[in-house]
Order: structure tokens, then C-alpha cells, then sequence
């Protein structure tokens, strides 16, 4: 018993590529951990693509069958999970062609909570960044597919543009190119709200018209008539 807690303590500290070398000749407890190292990672991303849990844990699961399965024809050229992601993501254009629309997206995070999760925030601005987090959401769920997937995988994955380039089979001046014109879109998108928050923070209120006076003009006007 001590002897097989060893193994799995020795094959926790290795690399991707010796698991999958230890894995290929035989010891399956390799492939183990590195389902246990990027299950949750993989999970999150393909969830941010499909929008539907059970979807994305379906995915998931087959990715890790389908790689085990292929894992004599990995080649070390690139790393074990970008390899792992082009079959998941594979998988989810799959399952996106079955059910002819993206499904509404249930879990999508910032950067800006990213770099800010671990200070604790006061409860208004809880209340704007989950504000924040919605519309996000909802302009992420109307790019077009091909944006979105390049936003995930360079934003919130942290992908290099070399490493696109071998998930999505594209040319890295494509990567860039596309790059460029999803933000542009997710920009587009984001407007109404970005320039509604650049309005409160200078104070500008919208005037609308038939809209009843302001409480201090009332307040002169019913003065003015006691005088």
C-alpha cells in the first residue's frame, strides 16, 4: 500500500510529457494525474464556450477518453493541455452544430476579477463587478463563435499566439488579425454600458423629455408663490 502512495506522489511532481511517456508504456496511473491537473481548468474554459454544464462536463470527460485513446500519436511539439484543448474544443463545435445555437452562458469571470478576487470588496463594488460580469457575459454570448473562441483562449486561458495557432490549425498572423477584430466586436457590444458608466463617473445624468423637475427647482417654484 505505501509503495503505491509513493508511486503517485513521484508521478504528481512529474512533467506533462513523462506522464504521458509512463502512461503510453503501461502505468495508467499517469493519465490520472494529469486528469486531475486539468480537469478543472478545462472544464471552466469549455463551460465559458458551450454555456451549458452538463454540456461541458459531457465534453470534458469524452476530451480525456478521446486524448487517452490518442496518445500515441502526441507528439511533444506542443505542451500535453494545449493538445488536450484542441480536442475538447473540437468537441464542442460538435455539440454546438447538434443543438444550432450556443446555449445561454451560465459562468463566464474578468480578468478584472482575476487580478482582484483575493482583496475583499466592499458590497457596492461586489455589486458592480457582478454588474459587470453580466454584461460581459451576455456580449460574449453574441460574438460571433470564432471571436468568442479566440477571446477564451487568449484572455482567460492565457494562450501565447503560437499556441492558438495550433488549437485553432490557423496562421499566427491569422491568430493576430482575429484577435483584433473580436475585441473590436466585444467593444462594440460592451458600448451602451461602457459609455453609461463613463457617464455616471463624470455625473451625467440622461434628460428625458416630459420628465418631472428636478426636487430643488419645485422646491423655488412653490417658494416664489408664497412670496
Amino acid at each position: 500500500m505505501q509503495s503505491i502512495a509513493t508511486d503517485r506522489s513521484n508521478n504528481a511532481e512529474m512533467s506533462d510529457g513523462d506522464l504521458v511517456r509512463v502512461t503510453v508504456g503501461g502505468d495508467h496511473q499517469g493519465y490520472e494525474v494529469l486528469t486531475r491537473r486539468y480537469q478543472n481548468r478545462l472544464f471552466k474554459s469549455i463551460l465559458r464556450q458551450v454555456g451549458c454544464v452538463v454540456a461541458a462536463e459531457e465534453i470534458v470527460q469524452d476530451a480525456f477518453v478521446r486524448a487517452f485513446l490518442a496518445l500515441d500519436s502526441f507528439q511533444k511539439k506542443s505542451n500535453f493541455y494545449t493538445w488536450l484543448y484542441r480536442i475538447a474544443l473540437n468537441a464542442s463545435r460538435s455539440d454546438f452544430r447538434r443543438n444550432q445555437k450556443m446555449r445561454p452562458l451560465e459562468s463566464i469571470g474578468t480578468n478584472v476579477d482575476q487580478l482582484t478576487m483575493d482583496h475583499e470588496a466592499l458590497p457596492s463594488e461586489s455589486i458592480e463587478r457582478d454588474e459587470e460580469r453580466k454584461h460581459v457575459r451576455e456580449a460574449m454570448q453574441r460574438l460571433d463563435e470564432s471571436y468568442r473562441t479566440i477571446l477564451i483562449l487568449r484572455e482567460f486561458e492565457g494562450f501565447d499566439y503560437q499556441a492558438i495557432a495550433h488549437v485553432l490549425d490557423i496562421k499566427v498572423g491569422t491568430v493576430r488579425s482575429r484577435l483584433s477584430r473580436a475585441r473590436q466586436q466585444l467593444r462594440g457590444e460592451l458600448r451602451a454600458y461602457l459609455d453609461g458608466k463613463a457617464s455616471a463617473a463624470i455625473g451625467v445624468v440622461p434628460c428625458h423629455v416630459g420628465q418631472d423637475k428636478p426636487a430643488t427647482q419645485v422646491n423655488a417654484s412653490e417658494h416664489a408663490a408664497e412670496d
